[in-house]
């Protein structure tokens, strides 16, 4: 009856665990702590090492649907392996020179899927692990919500058996497809097995008690705080950094700008990255996390940058976003402007009010310190032909390529190609003119080519014939199209565009990104000027306010 009971109130605590956890939802300020997938998707791995740099040891257990941790079990060892419970093998990694546990048969060092079970049901940890400990190869296990002791990782149901034989009350054990077992890393020894099915993932909070504010070392990075270890459909690992929130801030701060900056700019960045993944969160539902560790959501590479002035601007901007209309809004960010942002619906479309173009008197005082901050592309008529056809356009030869339309701010939201027929193609959209070209920014002019076209004497000047009207002998007025020709003193000639300058264009442009938002170098020369945060936010970002 006991056990029944049990299985029930785990049932119930599984459909509690379906529950959405973690950032809240997006327009709303995150939660306390956040999770954030680090390896996921194709990804995923069949065994994850953790090694201690500050703390040692780890408690193992799960996280509810709060993020609460509930505690099972522990371990006194500095460096572990969470591996699935399928056969695996420590070696080199495929394709790598680091060494893990893999799928890959690369040493004689393996552990197996396959246990011998022993009858007795314990109702702690530190009961169970006593009774392991008089057990050759004996190791705790928690399934189901009740505790057993296991032996041995064996490679095949024939080696368990042979093993068993002699052993009263024991039994073959295997697991669900959603097990994981924590071995001692490099060795085939496991320490403890989890096994709480679909609904349950193993937690692992590095350090022994929270009176230290652990580091942990994950795939070559340093990580604040603990991680979950999910198998999603029963495949590999899924490993999600389940972190404070002010401590993930100080993390992405701490890349998306430099230690050493102005505190105002970094103040600025914290506010503009909370304020982000609060609007992203759940994005990634699906996989088991709020936001993802690339720059599909933010980038977050751990603590191994941070410093004492990003935790400063973490810590005095602790809880506070950037609102517009009552919701936390997608603070966009980049690099550099290059003279002026841009209204979010001239780069990508939509309307999004709080994100409206502005001239930028700040970045100038500082691009001697900005990479490539000016720049130039060039290309030949044969390039942007192979361009246009590869992207569906059947274009002929090319003859002109203009940008077509510039916006209030300076910045250019189309591009329009003519070939020698006549025929044009306009890509609209300031982002879908950056990447067909293969642009730094939004924020350029083109120049060469086919140069222009004098008209009549009054100093007009056409960029191309395509659109261009001429009046015939007989008064009669008619497009022009195709190659145009001229009467001249020598005969009739082909119209040749002033200032030609050969086979290529030239594009000359400014800044980096997308230049929707703010800038972060223009954030570094406001600061650098005594700007503070909120004036910087203020300035980027249109009729916005600034509190928790």
């Amino acid at each position: 009856m006991k056990k029944k009971f049990m299985q029930f109130a785990l049932l119930l605590l599984a459909a509690a665990l379906l529950l959405p956890a973690g950032a809240g939802a997006a327009g709303a300020p995150m939660n306390a702590n956040v999770r954030i997938g680090i390896t996921y998707g194709s990804s995923a791995v069949p065994g994850a090492n953790l090694l201690n740099e500050v703390g040692s040891g780890y408690r193992l257990g799960y996280f509810d649907a709060d993020l609460n941790f509930v505690q099972l079990g522990w371990t006194a060892e500095t460096g572990v392996s969470i591996v699935k419970t399928q056969n695996v093998w420590y070696g080199p990694l495929p394709g790598s020179t680091l060494k893990g546990y893999s799928d890959a048969i690369t040493s004689d060092v393996a552990v197996g899927c396959y246990h011998i079970q022993l009858p007795t049901a314990y109702a702690s940890f530190d009961e169970a692990l006593a009774a392991a400990g008089t057990v050759p190869g004996g190791f705790p296990a928690w399934v189901d919500g009740v505790y057993y002791v296991r032996a041995g990782a064996y490679l095949s149901a024939e080696e368990a058996n042979t093993a068993m034989a002699g052993m009263e009350g024991a039994t073959l054990a295997g697991t669900s497809s959603y097990a994981v077992s924590v071995v001692k890393t490099g060795t085939g020894t496991i320490l403890f097995q989890f096994d709480g099915g679909a609904a349950l993932s193993l937690g692992v909070k590095p350090g022994l008690d929270d009176g230290v504010k652990t580091v942990t070392w994950y795939a070559l990075n340093k990580y604040y705080g603990a991680f979950r270890y999910q198998r999603l459909s029963g495949g590999n690992l899924t490993v999600v950094s389940i972190v404070d929130r002010e401590d993930y801030i100080n993390c992405v701060i701490s890349r998306e700008m430099s230690s050493g900056w102005p505190l105002e700019a970094l103040k600025a960045q914290a506010v503009s990255a909370r304020s982000y993944a609060a609007n992203k969160a759940g994005r990634h539902t699906a996989d088991g996390f709020d936001l993802c560790a690339t720059t599909h959501c933010q980038v977050y590479y751990g603590c191994g940058s941070v410093a004492a002035d990003t935790a400063q601007a973490a810590a005095e901007t602790a809880g506070e976003y950037i609102w517009y209309n009552g919701d936390v809004v997608e603070t966009y960010y980049f690099s550099s402007d290059g003279g002026a942002t841009e209204s979010a619906k001239n780069v990508w479309g939509g309307d999004t009010p709080y994100a409206v173009g502005v001239a930028d008197p700040w970045e100038a005082a500082v691009a001697d310190k900005i990479s490539a901050y000016n720049w130039t592309v060039t290309y030949t008529k044969a390039e942007l032909e192979e361009k246009l056809r590869s992207s569906g356009r059947n274009c002929r030869e090319l003859v002109d390529f203009q940008v077509s339309e510039f916006t209030p701010t300076g910045n250019v939201r189309a591009i329009t190609f003519t070939d020698n027929t006549g025929k044009s193609w306009t890509i609209s959209g300031g982002e879908n003119c950056k990447f067909f070209l293969g642009l730094n920014s939004v924020r350029y002019t083109v120049s060469g080519g086919g140069g222009s076209y004098y008209v009549n004497e009054d100093g007009g000047v056409l960029g191309s014939v395509n659109g261009a009207y001429a009046v015939d002998g007989d008064g009669n007025k008619a497009q022009v199209s195709g190659t145009p020709y001229v009467i001249t003193a020598a005969g009739t000639e082909e119209l040749a565009p002033a200032g030609t300058t050969g086979d290529t264009f030239t594009i000359t442009g400014s800044g980096n990104g997308h230049n929707v938002g703010m800038s972060q170098w223009g954030a570094y020369a406001m600061a650098k000027a005594g700007k503070t945060y909120r004036e910087i936010l203020n300035f980027y970002y249109t009729g916005i306010e600034i509190k928790q």
